[in-house]
């Protein structure tokens, strides 16, 4: 063979993120024209191309940046975002009531991980402002948490935004969402580029974008993610104020009261999120954003998992209980399948898996508090006689500096 030189190229050196399951997204929102597709119909986007075929019409032109600017300025194309658009005076409220907020949910057959609710209303409108923000933020804050709550039941959560639209800039005035138990949701309060709908619309993309591009475990926050990609020559304002001139106490206000924000990269130009805080009291597990991710993404694990072994026919004991071997083998194919999907997104043990534990029927003297605090009174391990197979998984997540 002659004397030659052979060339070949690797790939992924780059770095280049690609798309994250746990970054599908929804967007419902109310615009100034109708889509491409039309006034309630959802439908899927991948790619800034997309978006812009989807938002054509001129009058969506803020609707536009805020999809490609806003999602995509932070999560990699490819991510999915499912989209529905409602006609311009439709409420927040009214489009996290299952009858519109289901219809891309559906369309995302279940994937959809992290919900965002929009709107744009016309020129002069006036919202009827309620503990500093307009009243519908508040009322909407509910609708889709019990929406949220709903789709848990289907074994299928996901965590929302929801746009702080109408914010008076009177920290001290706002509702108090420490003493509520919302655990999904998160209001983002701010505007970029225009202080006005457009602006918060963007803003609130940015955190759903911010939040679709990163690990689940993660705060939207976090310092080493880099500041928010912004552009330079626009504002970033929380009520009328900019960012940098707000007053530390009012920053602290409402992070109390548990919003998200924004404040200055202390050290690099740009803006973070202050917290990825959920709309509930701080003792709740689940009071931040990043915990709330992992346990959803826990809880479609194990259904997964389970569901799988429904109707299979399994050794029992005398008293139509799980044998124990039935049982351990149950436990450990749990663990697995969490530790194997997802246990990036755990503390670890001291052997390197993710510290999960799953206990199938324990003793129901022994851990008659695990029962009760999950509402079961008198366990029926008789699977003969129509009774259970109880499971109880705990995990250690990912502590936050």
């Amino acid at each position: 063979m002659r004397p030659s030189v052979n060339i070949a190229l690797r790939n992924g050196g780059l770095n280049i993120k690609g798309p994250s399951e746990f970054g599908s997204s929804v967007l419902v929102i109310a615009t100034p024209a109708a889509p491409a597709a039309g006034y309630g119909v959802p439908f899927e986007v991948k790619s800034i191309a997309a978006a812009k075929a989807a938002f054509a019409q001129p009058d969506n032109a803020d609707v536009l940046a805020a999809v490609t600017e806003g999602f995509y300025g932070e999560a990699p194309e490819s991510t999915k975002l499912y989209i529905i658009c409602m006609a311009q005076v439709t409420s927040l409220t009214t489009m996290a009531a299952a009858a519109v907020a289901e219809l891309p949910l559906n369309l995302a057959k279940g994937q959809g991980r992290l919900v965002a609710f929009c709107k744009q209303p016309a020129a002069g409108f006036t919202p009827v402002i309620t503990e500093a923000f307009d009243e519908d933020v508040h009322t909407a804050v509910a609708a889709a948490q019990s929406l949220a709550n709903d789709w848990f039941g289907k074994k299928k959560p996901f965590r929302f935004f929801i746009q702080g639209f109408g914010y008076t800039g009177a920290a001290a005035d706002a509702k108090n969402y420490a003493t509520t138990a919302n655990r999904n949701g998160h209001i983002v309060v701010g505007t970029i580029k225009t202080n006005d709908a457009a602006g918060g619309v963007l803003a609130t993309l940015k955190a759903l974008g911010r939040a679709a591009s990163i690990s689940p475990q993660q705060n939207i926050g976090r310092i080493k993610s880099g500041s928010l990609n912004i552009n330079e020559a626009y504002p970033v304002r929380i009520g009328a104020t900019p960012v940098d001139m707000v007053d530390d106490a009012q920053l602290e206000i409402l992070y109390d009261k548990r919003y998200i924000t924004f404040e200055q990269n202390r050290i690099a130009s740009g803006y973070v999120f202050n917290d990825d805080n959920s709309l509930t009291t701080e003792t709740d597990d689940y009071n931040n954003l990043r915990n709330g991710r992992v346990i959803d993404n826990a809880v479609r694990v194990a259904f997964a998992t389970y569901y799988k072994e429904l109707k299979e026919d399994v050794e029992v004991d005398e008293g139509g209980r799980l044998a124990s071997v039935v049982e351990k083998a149950l436990e450990t194919e749990v663990e697995e399948a969490i530790n194997q999907q997802m246990g990036q997104q755990l503390s670890k043990k001291d052997d390197g898996s993710a510290d999960v534990d799953c206990i199938v029927n324990p003793d129901a003297v022994k851990y008659a508090a695990l029962y009760t605090d999950n509402g079961i009174a008198d366990p029926d391990f008789n699977i003969y006689d129509g009774g259970n197979v109880y499971l109880f998984i705990s995990m250690r997540p990912k502590g936050c500096l």
